[in-house]
């Protein structure tokens, strides 16, 4: 092979490698909107749960699993380049990444709260389980107030 035709199959090359990170911040977006949507979900279903005289434990065991696995993979769902500036509808705001340190202690703090609740959940004690829910929606409130744009 000629040198200009290795130099164009290596850029040939690079382009089709370089062609998933030009998707990625969509698919992160995505990604990241599904994920929050199946926690809301999931809280949704723990606050219902919880207004009931007699809350059905298996039910809120299952959404105190659902919070903890989206607590623990939400800190992937917020990649460089997967704010504003990916030019995709996000309500993430820029001080995501601009704060990331103020960032990272809010989602550990929500890490830790969906452990407290699902450990309430388990014990069968249904005022601790209302108590470490009222926790943990605070410290979803905590980020939505400080990162999250305003829904209209």
């Amino acid at each position: 092979m000629s040198p200009n035709g290795s130099r164009l199959a290596g850029v040939l090359a690079l382009l089709a490698l370089a062609t998933p990170v030009f998707a990625a911040p969509a698919d992160s977006i995505r990604t990241r909107i599904a994920g929050l949507r199946e926690l809301g979900a999931a809280f949704k279903a723990v606050n219902d749960g919880l207004r009931s005289s007699e809350p059905q434990t298996i039910l809120l065991q299952q959404s105190a699993r659902q919070i903890r696995n989206a607590a623990n993979a939400m800190p992937g769902w917020f990649p460089r380049g997967t704010g504003p500036e990916a030019r995709v509808k996000t309500a993430a705001r820029p001080e995501i990444w601009s704060q990331a340190a103020r960032f990272q202690a809010a989602q550990n703090a929500f890490i830790a709260r969906s452990g407290e609740f699902q450990a309430a959940v388990g014990s069968g004690n249904v005022a601790a389980m209302r108590a470490k829910a009222r926790e943990l929606g605070a410290t979803c409130k905590g980020c939505h107030d400080s990162f999250r744009v305003p829904s209209d």
